[in-house]
């Protein structure tokens, strides 16, 4: 039996940190799908391209937080960089392949997502840091999951196309509010069968992959997401799942990354599961996308929105493992436990 080694972190804790250990230890290859890369990490990439590892990056077609930028020292220093995505549709992944390391996360390689130890210490060791609220998973060994990475990670390579001549670097988008969480974890690591580890590509295969696992929950499904959009109707079908599930004795819950837009809250109070919001002020803002299902967890790039749901690119990790589990509930929980009601 395959074994892949599994390495689970939460931001602002310690997912920065890994992140850019993976980075710095590359000596072959960084294959990179990310919406956004700004000058916190962008340095890492052109670092190593400078060093002779191949650097290949596929940006959202935004210029803001740093994207044009980020692909004009990329290609000077020998890296090479695309973009895709379009008003319709975002490449919206948080993908990452370095050499032999799978990385899937939720959030951006941004300072405020990805926040990280000055000499790359994982707590207790290090101090506390601010962030908004991420999910990150890494696996090695696998060679099933780093095929089926590489497969994705080249067509999204092939369909992207080069920087616009005329990207300029846009302004900066708006910034949301962050505090530090506490208690900060560090890594959970485990080895893990690679049959176990799925990956998912695409935002209605990610809506397509909770739909199955809402529907057959047997005990426990509890769902981070910074918002959702209840009109759209791939989110409402998931919300109805887990109404569903949760009249037949499942424990369902739904955490909220920021406060929702009122029409969506006056809807959320009425179901038959709570729902609680992040609050920075308590806590940090929330921009995990995450789910627990029984015994395993769903690591996503996708908003519970019509594009995350549907025509984006975005990435998952689907992992069935008990710890992994364990991990990423005990960090709902603490967040669950720090949020508020909903504002009516």
């Amino acid at each position: 039996m395959e074994l892949a080694s599994l390495t689970c972190a939460l931001g602002p804790d310690a997912a920065g940190t890994l992140l850019s250990r993976l980075l710095r230890d590359s000596r072959v290859c960084i294959d990179a799908a990310l919406y956004e890369v700004g000058p916190s990490y962008r340095w890492e990439l052109v670092r190593a391209a400078r060093r002779g590892v191949r650097v290949r990056l596929v940006l959202d077609e935004h210029a803001s937080d740093g994207n044009a930028a980020t692909a004009r020292e990329l290609t000077a220093a020998g890296g090479e960089c695309r973009v895709a995505g379009d008003h319709q549709a975002a490449a919206h992944g948080k993908l990452l392949f370095t050499d032999a390391t799978v990385a899937v996360g939720t959030g951006n390689l941004l300072w405020r997502d990805a926040p990280r130890d000055r000499r790359l210490r994982f707590p207790p060791d290090a101090a506390p840091l601010a962030g908004t609220r991420e999910w990150w998973v890494t696996a090695s060994g696998s060679r099933s999951l780093e095929s089926d990475v590489r497969r994705a990670f080249d067509a999204h390579w092939e369909t992207a196309r080069r920087p616009p001549s005329a990207w300029s670097t846009g302004a900066l988008a708006r910034v949301p509010a962050v505090g530090t969480p506490m208690p900060q974890v560090a890594p959970f690591t485990a080895r893990v069968a690679a049959r176990r580890l799925r990956l998912i590509t695409g935002g209605s295969a990610v809506a397509s992959t909770l739909h199955v696992l809402i529907a057959s929950a047997q005990t426990r499904v509890l769902v981070t997401v910074p918002y959702v959009f209840l009109a759209e109707l791939s989110v409402r079908c998931l919300i109805d799942l887990m109404a569903g599930v949760s009249h037949h004795g499942v424990d369902c819950a739904l955490l909220l990354g920021a406060i929702p837009r009122a029409d969506d809250s006056r809807l959320l109070v009425a179901l038959p599961f709570e729902v609680r919001r992040m609050d920075p002020a308590r806590s940090t803002t929330g921009h995990a996308k995450g789910a627990i299902v029984d015994g395993s967890a769903l690591i996503s790039s996708a908003n519970w929105s019509s594009a995350g749901l549907g025509r984006n690119w975005e990435a998952a990790l689907h992992i069935e493992h008990p710890g992994a589990a364990a991990y990423y509930a005990a960090a709902w929980h603490r967040d669950w436990e720090a949020a508020v009601a909903l504002d009516v």
